[in-house]
């Protein structure tokens, strides 16, 4: 049986370790057919990550690592430690083996060895193994086989098992792949150039290699150390190189610093004491320059973490404490820094405290560079323009806030951009900023002439662009834009020719020039072409050049005050032309329409005068109208009204809504109501417009005030009709959605507005609060779309119910208001007038999305008690008031949770509960699904306590109390599954008082069918309450329907259980000892003979006492005179307990009251009894329905 046995377990066992082996490799074998480029990189750092590992914990010790390949043959091997048993079994049966844990181990991340497949399926692998329990390795040789499918696969493991051979020592570990496919081979090819791109950072992180060596077909490169010199004053150390690559020999040389300490937060996270380790590298070429490989990633953890290449900085930074995600692509960023469950530090916090460590550790590199005249410094800007587009793992907020910007503050406090003589700090110098490609040189020139020289040299400008971020203040960048500005600046010619080197006007007319070809729209919106006054102007449809105009015509307008010399261009700039030039006949023209031109001090001269003298008073309040409004806006240009008599009417014509176009375009820029735009004054306007300007299109202005006192157009403005201020903030606060931005200041006078705007009143909002209160709670990514969605955390939802349940319907009946109501008891906060406000009923759907937030706040408080007594204490009412409010609440809103109290007034799930009496649902038939939501009634009207609600309940037949304690003593407490009776029938199922019967005849059934029941005391109970005394307050006729089994059976149970053996017994004895005659006549004195038993205790009981003459407590004998005795042990050490008596130790000094007194208080003080009474001769203790006398003699 025994190797039966065996057998069994030895069979399946190799079953189950087959299919763990083939779900531990098929998929990653499946990926690695084709596998990605990122793989194709990674595996030859596998190899040399177990080389490096073999020898992890080793101090000291170091490996050498060769690499040959001959044409597609790849051999890589290296002399590090043997395997053991366990190392070379993970190896072959793919499971990792003591690294997880082993900080010191770059593998206890990734898929390993599994990458090395993308070179080929066959691998041959020789090496060292030292056997369990010996010391001296033996050589041994196996090939992995991990072609193909599932059967494949574990042919292939048979046929590695089949191959295993052991040999001589090798002293050598060593891998030997053959690549087949095409794309084996491209793998083969990524990974050597991969590998040349990178091993020597490797060298300089992972001090534990001695040596390298790659043959690529015949073509040699060694790596080996030169030197290390210690900088101490910089924390810094530079380390060189020497590469052989097939005989061309150079240096590579790294300046790095690095830190090495004790960590509290890594030790908490690992259980053992830690060091964190960081070391940030920056290479130098031969020139003493910064030198970066953009192929390179900048990420290693000891090994680059291949595909991180996104991942841009300003050094080299390596880390073993990194946490990489699986497949060693990318660091965690995303995510807390403390793990909630642990509380100790995650994995992205690890990496985020490293990034921020390694800010010393750039300030110390580029202290060194600065101080050593190191070149190209600009590359020290590296990663530090915008946040990478790393798409895992990333939190890109938390590395620009955290990274990034401590890094530029760093980079901008030392000398890193060469002028041309010397270097200069970023904050120093104008940095160009260039838009255009072809013409960077001629744009570089005019930048330098305008900022004197103080910009970089030309090529530097060229290199540092691409480094340099826009977004901060110390860096300025200056841009021909900013040129065009500052000759803005300048005003005129005089002004800017002290500044510029060059002949002014030829410089400006090539600048001009320049600035026409390729920037036009400059010139229409900066002021730098010189007019006849030499100042500097924009060009408008009016400006133009006037060659052939003579100076005394140009007199003459000038003293018309015609501003030509304002208008036209300055005859010394001859390249540049604006394409018009202005005959004479144009210059007599102008003298003729003076006024049908825009001048804020022409027109506003001609609106100071008011015809005094015109027929028509109301074009003369008109006009005084106007002038009003002007003298606000433009109180400069007006110094009081001017007698206009004589001006025609028709002079003002197209003038005054020219001037009423200005005036709204000036209220428009001041963007809000201030001391100067005033609600009064926003009125006249409207009062101007609806009098004298009906046809003017007043939308095309954002001129009318919304209630945030913003200045916006009419389009986009509603009048307010009382709408509540609570959901103005409702909105705001929550949602960030402001509707007062819309809504008409309540101070305009909307009269003015007639038929031109529209209304807004609470109902136009509940779309608004729908849309928000039907958001996801939390943001949801869309991967085909690469977006993330819109939405409102669950917290912003609750308040803005808090918000709307103040809002409340007038009429105190409806269910709405009943609900605020409610709201105010559970959170213990009655709200003052000023608190909420009062709307009209129809009104009544703003609430649809809000009160279930409402309901749930009422049913956490609920909840957060287990009965009715404890919430009552918690609010601060009488129970009696917190079942009416539970009776509104469950009867009127949505149920769930432990909410509905049962008749211990327990809170339970509605679910749990029946109602008591009259049937809607068979009791046995009970289904717990008719419990969902879809069953859950919402009441139109509030459920209150009225009179037909008493009728209904008086015309069910409840269930008697009689029947709760027997079907309680029966092990079915009937109670504690219905719901309470003040709360009403909220529940979907009852149970009847024909049902209770029912049951309680069944459990009476079932129970007197098991004689082992007999002796309990509950049983007896039960059946004697039910068979002796309330089936006499039944109808036989009714028992017989109700209680089949019990009336049938009534004499039996009544003799096998209430009757039991002892009684029975005695009842023989009786019989045997007396006569019938005898027996009567001892039932007809039965007074007498109980009065006979009674003294016979008294004196028993007065024996007992007078045993012994101390003072004695004496406790009648009873089912609880255990607990009592317990009691006074745990509660008094004066009273000790001897012979089935009871001792007081008290001085013998004490009078008996006295006793009694203490005792009482013992008793009283300890709320375990019911009820204790101090009588004159006695304690009587009233507990668990029985009585105990407590009596204290001397």
């Amino acid at each position: 049986m025994s190797n039966l046995k065996n057998d069994f377990f030895n069979k399946n066992r190799t079953k189950v370790f087959e299919k763990i082996y083939i779900a531990n490799v098929r998929n990653r074998l499946r990926e690695l057919v084709n596998p990605n480029d990122a793989d194709c990189k990674r595996w030859i750092w596998e190899l040399v990550q177990n080389a490096k590992d073999s020898i992890s914990g080793q101090p000291g010790r170091k490996v050498d690592i060769e690499l040959n390949v001959d044409s597609d043959t790849y051999i890589f091997k290296h002399n590090g430690s043997p395997f053991n048993e366990n190392t070379l079994f993970g190896l072959l049966y793919k499971y990792s083996e003591g690294k997880t844990n082993n900080y010191e181990s770059t593998g206890r991340f990734g898929t390993g060895f599994l990458t090395t497949h993308s070179l080929s399926k066959t691998v041959e692998i020789s090496g060292d193994l030292i056997p369990d329990g010996q010391t001296e390795p033996t050589g041994f040789s196996v090939t992995m086989y991990r072609e193909g499918e599932d059967s494949e696969l574990l042919e292939g493991l048979r046929k590695t098992e089949d191959s295993l051979r052991y040999e001589k020592p090798f002293h050598w570990t060593t891998y030997k792949y053959k690549a087949v496919t095409k794309r084996n081979k491209e793998a083969g090819q990524l990974g050597i150039k991969n590998f040349k791109d990178n091993i020597d950072k490797v060298m300089l992180f992972c001090p534990e290699i001695n040596s390298i060596k790659l043959n690529d077909n015949g073509k040699i490169l060694t790596i080996e150390r030169s030197g290390i010199k210690d900088y101490p004053e910089y924390k810094c150390q530079k380390i060189t190189f020497i590469v052989n690559d097939n005989n061309r020999k150079f240096n590579k040389i790294f300046l790095y610093s690095k830190i090495e300490e004790y960590n509290e937060w890594l030790t908490i996270r690992f259980n053992k004491r830690r060091n964190i380790r960081i070391c940030c590298a920056i290479e130098l070429d031969s020139n003493n320059d910064i030198y970066i490989n953009t192929s390179s990633p900048g990420l290693f953890c000891s090994l680059p973490l291949v595909g991180s290449e996104v991942h841009e900085f300003p050094f080299i930074i390596n880390s073993q404490d990194f946490e990489p995600d699986s497949e060693r692509q990318s660091i965690f960023l995303a995510g807390n820094d403390i793990d909630e469950k642990t509380g100790k530090i995650s994995d992205p916090g690890i990496n985020r405290m490293i990034l921020n460590k390694s800010h010393n550790l750039y300030k110390n590199l580029l202290g060194f560079i600065c101080d050593f005249n190191i070149g190209k410094r600009y590359m020290a800007a590296r990663g530090l323009r915008s946040v990478p587009h790393v798409t895992r793992f990333f939190d890109r907020v938390w590395y620009k806030e955290y990274f990034i910007k401590p890094m530029r503050e760093i980079l901008i406090s030392f000398p890193i951009i060469w002028n041309g003589s010397q270097y200069k700090k970023i904050s120093e110098l104008k940095i160009p900023n260039y838009d255009m490609t072809n013409e960077r040189k001629q744009i570089y020139d005019f930048i330098s002439e305008i900022y004197n020289n103080e910009v970089p040299s030309y090529d530097e400008s060229i290199n540092i662009e691409k480094y340099l971020w826009s977004d901060d203040e110390n860096i300025d960048f200056v841009d021909i834009e900013d040129c065009v500005i500052s000759i803005d600046d300048y005003e005129n010619i005089t002004t800017l020719q002290d500044n510029i080197n060059e002949d002014v006007w030829e410089w400006l007319d090539s600048f001009l020039s320049f600035i026409k070809s390729y920037y036009p729209t400059y010139l229409e919106r900066y002021a730098i072409i010189p007019n006849m006054n030499k100042d500097f102007v924009k060009l408008n449809q009016f400006l133009a050049t006037s060659k052939y105009v003579p100076k005394n015509i140009i007199e003459c307008l000038e003293k018309l005050d015609i501003n030509w010399k304002e208008r036209h261009i300055h005859k010394k700039i001859k390249k540049y032309s604006p394409g018009t030039d202005h005959k004479i006949s144009i210059a007599v023209s102008e003298i003729r329409d003076t006024l049908s031109e825009w001048s804020e001090e022409k027109v506003l001269t001609l609106i100071q005068y008011i015809p005094y003298d015109c027929e028509d008073t109301k074009f003369i309040q008109k006009r005084k109208n106007i002038y009003e409004l002007c003298s606000v806006i433009w109180e400069n240009y007006l110094s009081g009204e001017k007698d206009g008599s004589k001006f025609p009417e028709d002079l003002w014509n197209g003038i005054d809504e020219m001037v009423f176009d200005k005036l709204l375009l000036e209220i428009q820029e001041s963007k809000k109501i201030d001391d100067k735009i005033s609600v009064e004054f926003i009125n006249k306007v409207l009062k101007c417009f609806s009098q004298y300007f009906q046809n003017f299109e007043i939308n095309e202005y954002s001129f009318i005030p919304n209630q945030n006192n913003k200045l916006c157009s009419i389009n986009d403005l509603y009048e307010d009709i009382e709408i509540p201020e609570i959901l103005k903030d409702c909105l705001k606060n929550c949602f960030g959605e402001d509707i007062r931005e819309n809504l008409i200041n309540k101070e305009i006078e909307t009269r003015n507005l007639k038929n031109i705007i529209t209304t807004r009143e609470i109902t136009d909002y509940r779309s608004t609060l729908k849309k928000y209160f039907l958001m996801d709670e939390e943001m949801k990514y869309n991967r085909y779309s690469r977006t993330y969605s819109k939405y409102v955390p669950r917290n912003s939802k609750i308040e803005a119910a808090k918000y709307l349940i103040r809002i409340v319907h007038n009429d105190s009946h409806t269910l709405q208001r009943k609900l605020f109501n409610l709201y105010q008891v559970f959170i213990k906060h009655k709200f003052s007038e000023d608190e909420y406000c009062v709307i009209d009923n129809k009104y009544h759907d703003i609430w649809d999305y809000s009160n279930k937030y409402i309901y749930e706040i009422i049913r956490n408080i609920i909840e957060k008690n287990d009965d009715v007594n404890s919430l009552a204490i918690n609010l601060g009412k009488s129970e009696n008031e917190i079942l009416k409010y539970l009776k509104i609440f469950i009867n009127n809103f949505p149920i769930k949770g432990k909410i509905v109290p049962n008749q211990y007034s327990e809170f339970c799930e509605i679910a749990k509960l029946m109602n008591e009496g009259m049937d809607n649902i068979p009791f046995d038939k009970f289904d717990s699904d008719i419990f969902s939501d879809s069953y859950l009634s919402y009441s139109d009207t509030l459920y209150e306590d009225s009179e037909s609600d008493n009728n209904n309940n008086n015309n069910i037949k409840l269930i008697p109390k009689e029947l709760k304690d027997i079907a309680k003593y029966l092990g079915y407490d009937v109670r504690a599954g219905l719901v309470h009776k003040s709360i009403g029938r909220p529940c979907s199922r009852s149970i009847s008082y024909e049902d209770i019967c029912k049951k309680i005849d069944e459990l009476i059934e079932k129970k007197h069918k098991n004689k082992d029941t007999y002796k309990d005391k509950n049983f007896k109970k039960a059946a004697y309450i039910l068979l002796e005394k309330y089936f006499k307050t039944m109808e036989e006729i009714e028992i017989k329907k109700l209680f089949p089994y019990s009336y049938l059976l009534k004499n039996n149970i009544i003799i096998d259980v209430v009757i039991d053996e002892s009684a029975r017994e005695t009842l023989v004895n009786i019989g045997n000892t007396y006569d019938d005659d005898e027996i009567k006549e001892l039932l007809k004195n039965s007074n007498e003979i109980k009065q006979f038993l009674k003294t016979i205790k008294r004196k028993q009981f007065l024996k007992i006492i007078h045993k012994d003459s101390s003072q004695s407590i004496v406790i009648g004998s009873g089912p609880n005179s255990e607990r009592i005795s317990r009691f006074f042990k745990k509660y008094n050490n004066r009273i000790s307990y001897s012979n089935n008596e009871y001792y007081y130790s008290g001085p013998n000094s004490k009078m008996i009251d006295e006793i009694y007194n203490i005792i009482y208080k013992i008793l009283d003080n300890s709320n375990e009894f019911n009820n204790v009474i101090l009588n004159k001769s006695n304690i009587k203790i009233e507990t668990f329905g029985y009585e105990f006398f407590i009596k204290v003699t001397i």
